[in-house]
């Protein structure tokens, strides 16, 4: 039966909401409350500087952890009319959030303890891009995805995560939550044989076990130790809808963590638009018009307003064509011309694969237009010089 809502005084919102110290470590906390331009020297010694990481506590770490990353911001004569390059750091941070995140699934498949500061310090970084501009929601897009690897899905989850909770105003606290959340959401898909998750289609005992994966994410997470526990009782409710259709508990509304709550849109999304074990991928822009046709009711419709936004109405990462027979995918966004994003294109008008990067910015290209909104993954893999 589903569990009684959350009592905000004694569960494990409290920690979040309040301020307290349990979850992230006192370090962490003593940051979070200093004013938000406030760079710690990292030559200089901390009230913290003796606290040891721990296995089994979160403590941040004592340096500036964007303290090697900084470059100098340079103002611009004229804007470019095409994408600028994504920077090293941008690259950089995507990739070690991935690294992080094969590390967690490393560990609990091993019954070992992951690195919470590294972990923490990963997010940070990625709190920290997000806040700037979209460039890491961007290379998250970019990338070539494995669709084998849970580390890379978590990886962007978490990514989308933090972006969502950055629109709807989350303080840092939770933005860092939905990080961690996003990374770890989805570990109980390794108890999950391979011959499981093979099948296009599952029997009525094999949909069971997937339908479990949220508890063993949740135990998984707890055996990393007691400052884990709130991640694992979020994870729990990941896979749970505001009209009770969800999983494994059936809660509905108020009963499910409002962090649970964007990273289940964020996962649905995410699972939607490229292909996962228990589901086809759809077309980016169809996986969006089908969140907001026919799933309003699943999911906070503040949250699907905010996804509308991030994404726009050609989303990114979606695969389009263009007037002139070309196929791109979207891979920046413009606020003032939401229907004329920045493309790269990848198939040239007779299918045949582009071999260098190439972009169309349309807010620049009057002539151009997008035809087709909804093109699938699988013609990437049918060119014409196949």
């Amino acid at each position: 039966a589903p569990s009684a809502p959350p009592d905000p005084e004694t569960d494990f919102l409290t920690p979040l909401a309040s301020g307290g110290s349990l979850g992230f470590g006192s370090a962490l906390d003593k940051i979070l409350q200093e004013p938000a331009d406030a760079v710690p020297d990292p030559g200089a010694p901390t009230a913290n500087s003796d606290v040891a990481a721990t296995p089994s506590s979160f403590v941040f770490p004592t340096s500036d952890p964007l303290s090697d990353h900084k470059e100098e911001e340079k103002e611009e004569a004229s804007e470019s009319t095409a994408p600028k390059a994504l920077s090293d750091t941008v690259e950089k941070d995507y990739r070690n959030l991935v690294d992080m995140a094969g590390k967690i699934f490393e560990a609990a498949n091993n019954g070992e303890v992951p690195d919470s500061a590294s972990i923490i310090d990963a997010i940070w970084r990625s709190l920290e891009q997000l806040r700037k501009n979209d460039e890491l929601l961007e290379e998250s897009v970019r990338q070539q995805r494995d669709y084998h690897s849970w580390a890379q899905r978590g990886a962007n989850v978490a990514v989308l995560s933090i972006r969502l909770g950055i629109e709807v105003d989350c303080d840092e606290r939770h933005c860092l939550a939905l990080g961690l959340c996003g990374l770890m959401h989805d570990l109980g898909m390794l108890t999950i044989s391979k011959d499981v998750l093979d099948n296009s289609r599952f029997s009525p005992k094999q949909l069971k076990q997937l339908r479990q994966h949220p508890l063993e994410s949740q135990r998984m997470i707890e055996a990393f130790g007691g400052s884990f526990a709130w991640v694992g009782k979020i994870v729990a409710q990941a896979h749970e809808r505001q009209d009770g259709s969800g999983y494994p508990q059936g809660l509905k509304d108020d009963q499910i963590h409002e962090v649970a709550r964007i990273l289940g849109l964020a996962d649905t999304y995410e699972a939607m638009s490229h292909p996962r074990p228990d589901r086809n991928a759809r077309a980016t822009y169809d996986a969006l018009k089908e969140i907001v046709d026919r799933r309003s009711e699943q999911f906070d419709r503040r949250i699907i307003k905010a996804l509308i936004g991030i994404v726009s109405v050609f989303p990114l990462g979606s695969l389009v064509q263009l007037s002139n027979g070309e196929i791109g995918r979207v891979v920046r966004v413009s606020k003032n011309f939401p229907t004329r994003p920045s493309v790269e294109i990848l198939l040239d008008p007779q299918g045949n694969t582009i071999n260098y990067t190439r972009f169309v910015v349309l807010e620049s290209e009057p002539l151009l237009t997008i035809v087709d909104p909804s093109i699938p993954e699988y013609v990437l893999g049918r060119t014409g010089d196949a």
